[in-house]
């Protein structure tokens, strides 16, 4: 669904959300005042000021929410960092003992979000109408509507939420929402002036809610200033003197001695998380039967976006191990046959796959799922052959996309899969999700932290090799191989008496993988066939769909993961670093509706074979880099040479012939028969003659015994791991290629972004650049979630 909203009546809302706790009934509500908002009655005509003010002050004198107040925040930010997002909500509901009072947003106390506008219904950003799409204020609609993702998305970020509600008032009409990492359920709209008693029993209802019901996770424990584990996590902030710095370096005898040493990214990593004023927290991760312990506070990575997985990782102290991690919390896709990541951690580690992460626990969270695909399934629209006054009223309330299937509406795996499979149906499909943790030993760095050419290709070259061992060993392909998944990882080798700490390369993030050989295949891919980054995807990837990944997919995202950051940070004569990036990583064309690769990434790999700017000058970097980019780039175009010859003579084969033209009958017109002339049967058939020859592959298209030979060379690992190799065994780098970002930090997209009619919010990845080629169009998605490449 486009935008991931379904309506539902408000009855219905009440009853699924709010239920009433045992040994309480409707009846036995307060007596509400029938005038209670009487002085909102003026709508419009009152600013949003006012409207704010008198909404606000109806609730909290008359107490509407037993236990609960409302408070204002709409002119100052958070004083803690957590101000530096900017988002400034008009107001939100607290505990009645610890309301604020200054005015400030209060990210991390509050309980339910609410939202004010003036005028109905052009800031309204959903519609009730049944058959009209936006009206002429469907832009102002989009905007009001992104504020609300960005407040949701902000509270799901500091607080730990399986839900989050939100009450939105525009003018005398008002709606409740509900947020989760699938979408957002939506109460139709009503005037709360003339159905006061409506919005009462929905704000008493709430009051009567336990933390959990408004949407807490209580595997999560907010700590106080004072608790034992709020200090110890004040304590672990603290230099150690036997912290290790972490660059690459011989190491001083000192350091040798220390049995657990703490590398210093990784103390400074929480020592940032504990001093930065968000809220701490005791956190529990499944572990087999039984569940351990963790402390975190502010997450050091965060994915963009509401309705996704909306992973958040952290540096977090083990209880019982007592040792700095790395833990990962995310809502992982729900589906039957789709492994967690750490199933597949597990197995890599007992295949012994080198240069992965080390699985310490992992599970989902006490049976948290999210519910709105529930509501979505359960108001889908009856087959189109059934009359309007057959169709419920609840429905999508977005750019509404009916169905006709007689089937149950409650999709498998399967049927997901082959709607994402038809070119752009996953815009109209809700995911199932469930809440997972993953704690893995190693704590490492952003590859973006590289300092030196020859370093960064030391380090993709580990993750190649780790992706080798994965197939070879486990049968598993990682099928998201993207600049935030290839990390480094400061590695300690020593004997008794000399040592040094290298950085290697791991490839993290395997939640997406599959096997090769799955012991019991599916009829369709157990996935969107379009898995990984948008930006590090393969041309064959992203023209195919669907396609499977292979290996050659797979070894060109690394080739161009290297081209990313050797033209972002490295020396090189590209005089325009951000216009290449943006035409080459983020762009798109698009053909029937569907998104497929950017003309320039397909240019130069599928086509010329080698790395050109501007009007075909050549990009080089006057180091070894070339000799990677000039002996591999070919061997792709030979690859994709061979691939489409293949097909053409696959396609020529498959053709049928026609079957025969109809003969006249006695029951045939004067003007059929005339039709059917001789002459106009043979230039027919003189016209699928020759559309079958041109059908069927030209001599020039074979490619040569030597480009069969390049492209064999991309069916393992080995060469592309012997051109790395040999490259950093050479004598052309230099200590100093690195020269900084080359993309300016106030550098602005050449043209707009995709319009919103077509890919939605949550397919959008949110980065620091944006361009594109002048035919074509910036696309900056991420097909599945995975992190954005970070500026230093």
């Amino acid at each position: 669904m486009a935008h991931k909203a379904v309506r539902m009546e408000v009855a219905e809302f009440q009853d699924a959300f709010f239920p009433l706790p045992d040994g309480i009934t409707t009846d036995q509500h307060p007596q509400w005042p029938a005038d209670v908002f009487n002085g909102l009655a003026a709508g419009g005509k009152l600013t949003e000021q006012d409207i704010q003010a008198r909404f606000v002050t109806a609730v909290n004198d008359n107490d509407l929410m037993p236990g609960l107040k409302m408070s204002t925040s709409s002119d100052k930010p958070d004083v803690t960092d957590m101000g530096a997002f900017k988002q400034k909500p008009d107001a939100a509901i607290f505990k009645a003992d610890s309301v604020p009072t200054d005015g400030r947003p209060h990210w991390a106390d509050q309980l339910v979000t609410v939202e004010f506008k003036r005028n109905y219904p052009s800031q309204d950003p959903f519609d009730d109408r049944k058959d009209d799409g936006f009206d002429s204020d469907a832009e102002t609609r989009k905007e009001v509507r992104g504020q609300l993702i960005d407040y949701a998305e902000l509270v799901f970020r500091v607080q730990h939420r399986t839900a989050l509600f939100m009450i939105l008032v525009i003018n005398r009409n008002v709606r409740v929402l509900r947020w989760d990492r699938s979408g957002t359920v939506v109460t139709r709209a009503f005037d709360y002036v003339d159905q006061p008693q409506v919005l009462c029993e929905i704000l008493w209802r709430m009051s009567l809610l336990s933390d959990e019901q408004l949407g807490m996770d209580p595997s999560v424990v907010r700590l106080s200033p004072g608790d034992t584990d709020y200090n110890l996590m004040d304590f672990l902030a603290l230099d150690s003197p036997n912290d290790i710095a972490s660059e690459e370096r011989r190491l001083e005898a000192s350091e040798l001695k220390t049995d657990r040493p703490v590398f210093q990214h990784v103390r400074d990593k929480f020592r940032d998380a504990v001093n930065s004023n968000w809220p701490r927290y005791r956190v529990e991760v499944s572990d087999g039967d039984t569940t351990r312990i963790f402390l975190i506070a502010k997450p050091s990575f965060y994915a963009h976006g509401m309705a996704c997985r909306g992973t958040k990782g952290f540096v977090a102290w083990d209880i019982q191990a007592q040792r700095f991690v790395w833990l990962k919390d995310a809502w992982r896709l729900d589906y039957e046959r789709m492994e967690p990541e750490g199933v597949v951690l597990s197995r890599l580690n007992a295949h012994g796959v080198v240069n992965v992460p080390t699985l310490v626990c992992h599970g989902d969270v006490r049976n948290q799922k999210t519910r709105t695909p529930d509501i979505w399934e359960a108001q889908r629209p009856l087959p189109s052959t059934a009359s309007p006054s057959e169709v419920s009223s609840s429905g999508t309330l977005v750019d509404p996309f009916p169905s006709s299937s007689t089937k149950s509406r409650k999709r498998s795996l399967i049927e997901l899969e082959e709607e994402d499979t038809l070119g752009g149906l996953e815009e109209y499909t809700l995911r199932r999700h469930a809440h997972y943790r993953i704690v893995v030993e190693e704590v490492a760095l952003p590859l973006s932290d590289f300092h030196k050419g020859k370093q960064l290709v030391s380090i993709i070259m580990d993750c190649v090799k780790a992706h080798r061992s994965a197939v070879t060993k486990a049968n598993i392909v990682h099928r998201d191989i993207s600049s935030g998944n290839i990390l480094i990882l400061p590695t300690l080798t020593h004997t008794k008496s000399t040592g040094q700490c290298v950085w290697k390369g791991l490839l993290a993030d395997w939640e997406l993988s599959k096997p090769i050989h799955d012991p019991e295949p599916l009829l369709r891919p157990r996935q969107p066939p379009r898995t990984g980054t948008w930006q590090f995807l393969s041309v064959g990837m992203l023209t195919e769909n669907p396609k499977t990944v292979e290996i050659p997919d797979e070894l060109e995202s690394y080739l161009h993961v290297l081209l990313y950051f050797s033209v972002r940070y490295l020396n090189s004569d590209c005089e325009d670093p951000a216009e290449f990036i943006e035409s080459y990583f983020d762009s798109y064309t698009l053909q029937g509706g569907v998104y497929k690769c950017g003309a320039r990434k397909r240019e130069l790999i599928k086509i010329a074979g080698k790395l050109t700017v501007g009007d075909g000058e050549p990009l080089t970097f006057g180091s070894a880099m070339d000799d990677i980019f000039d002996e591999l780039l070919p061997m792709f175009r030979a690859y994709y040479k061979v691939q489409d010859y293949s097909k053409k003579q696959q396609n020529a084969a498959s053709d049928t012939p026609r079957a025969p033209l109809p003969t006249a009958s006695k029951t045939t017109t004067i003007s059929e028969v005339d039709s059917q002339d001789p002459d106009e049967l043979d230039l027919i058939t003189q016209y699928h003659s020759a559309k079958n020859k041109r059908r069927a592959p030209r001599e020039d298209d074979r490619p040569t015994r030597a480009e069969e030979d390049d492209a064999a060379l991309l069916a393992d690992h080995n060469f592309m791991l012997g051109t790395l190799a040999t490259a950093y065994r050479s004598e052309r780098w230099s200590e100093t290629d690195r020269v900084g970002d080359r993309i300016p930090i106030n550098y602005k997209p050449q043209i707009p972004l995709v319009n919103a009619r077509g890919a939605s919010a949550r397919t959008m990845k949110r980065r620091k650049t944006t361009v594109a080629a002048p035919a074509h169009h910036s696309m900056p998605a991420r097909l599945t979630q995975s992190q954005v490449p970070q500026a230093e």
